[in-house]
């Protein structure tokens, strides 16, 4: 934004009509992303909080994730609809530099929050018999506090950056923009938000996730080598150790069927946790790789500053998709996690009809099957294990 000169003879009109063409499909797209933004992660936060088995090492970074996301979609989207249709900023100056710096810290503790999370993973996965002791929902807490206070300090610099100016000769109004007081500082700045938020969380993560397939991978030709051979099942439960969750061993008194069952669940609940947290990371960085780019851009002087012509198009998709990551995470949730879909369910039916039907639900639930001796059966070759899929709110894996 340097290099932005408000003299000379700029007429400026705040009374130009809005273009309906343009306001209503983009303020359908942009309220769209907040409704979802606001339900989902409002959902995600009411789940881990509500249910104590749901409060995992794993959905702890994933509440503080959702706070995050939330925050963005209440504070930003708003602000930066109205910013696109309006030709001054009303909005005064705090503001100004308010909205922005509550944008960068949700992001800074967002992608903080996803690669600690992957950081976690990999030391559960590789480290299993360390992690048991040493990785703690409390230590996960701990960790979620730092990562606020540090994506706090990190955004800092745009209050500097971003400035209230008045513009205009015949006709005066308002704009914020940044407006750094040299060329290289707007350029160290951009650089810097590209790789706090994109370059170095990326190199993170790829590493992590990489060495997690790689061992996943050898876990499952394990697993898949005893079973041919007819050995006894014994592979360790690393995936979710962390968590204090049951680990199988080989002198269990279930019968060796039950075992294999159990072994052949764990091996499906490890690849779901880390389908769930890669694409996670994914959808993340599509969202927001475009918009950091474009400022980056904007800073080499290689793209106007100004929202013009096809630039405004552009630059409303490329915010509403670093908006929509925020309301994409709970759909990502839902989608890949069976626990995740029984608490969204548990949540929307205690805010519909009450905790009394919630409870008729799914006593009904759990005594629903063809017969009542086949009943008596199962339960009695699976004890409680089984019926643990029909009580809402349980948690048997990670996520």
């Amino acid at each position: 934004m340097e290099g932005y000169d408000n003299s000379s003879d700029y007429q400026y009109d705040y009374d130009s009509d809005l273009p309906l063409e343009e306001l209503i499909p983009v303020g359908l797209v942009y309220g769209a992303t907040l409704l979802l933004g606001i339900i989902g992660n409002s959902l995600v936060i009411f789940s881990v909080s509500r249910y104590h088995q749901m409060k995992t090492i794993t959905n702890t970074f994933l509440l503080s994730l959702a706070s995050s996301d939330l925050l963005l979609v209440l504070v930003c989207i708003p602000v930066k609809f109205a910013g696109f249709f309006s030709y001054t900023w009303e909005f005064g100056e705090i503001l100004c530099k308010g909205v922005h710096y509550v944008q960068n810290v949700s992001a800074i503790c967002s992608v903080s929050t996803l690669t600690a999370m992957s950081l976690e993973r990999y030391y559960a996965i590789l480290h299993p018999m360390r992690a048991k002791y040493s990785c703690t929902v409390g230590r996960a807490k701990k960790a979620i506090i730092a990562l606020w206070v540090v994506s706090l300090v990190l955004a800092a610099p745009i209050i500097l950056g971003m400035e209230h100016v008045r513009v205009g000769t015949v006709r005066t109004g308002f704009w914020c923009i940044k407006q750094w007081p040299n060329p290289l500082l707007s350029k160290l700045y951009e650089i810097f938000m590209l790789c706090i938020i994109l370059i170095i969380p990326s190199i993170i993560m790829t590493f992590a996730y990489a060495s997690i397939c790689k061992e996943l991978w050898v876990v499952t030709r394990m697993s898949t080598f005893n079973e041919s051979s007819g050995a006894e099942k014994h592979i360790p439960d690393v995936a979710r150790s962390c968590d204090g969750t049951p680990v199988h061993t080989g002198g269990s008194e279930k019968s060796p069927v039950i075992r294999v069952k159990k072994s052949a669940d764990d091996d499906k609940t490890r690849k779901q946790v880390i389908k769930m947290l890669i694409a996670i990371i994914v959808v993340f960085v599509i969202c927001w790789a475009p918009i950091l780019v474009n400022h980056v851009l904007i800073a080499f002087e290689i793209l106007p500053f100004l929202h013009i012509g096809e630039y405004k198009h552009m630059r409303e998709a490329f915010y509403v998709m670093a908006y929509a990551n925020s309301c994409v995470n709970p759909i990502v949730y839902g989608f890949m996690s069976k626990n995740f879909r029984r608490t969204f369910k548990m949540a929307l039916c205690r805010c519909l009809h009450g905790s009394q039907y919630v409870r008729e639900w799914t006593f009904r639930r759990q005594n629903s099957t063809p017969s009542r001796a086949s009943h008596q059966a199962y339960n009695h070759s699976t004890d409680a294990y089984e019926m643990s899929e029909y009580e809402y709110g349980t948690c048997k894996s990670d996520v």
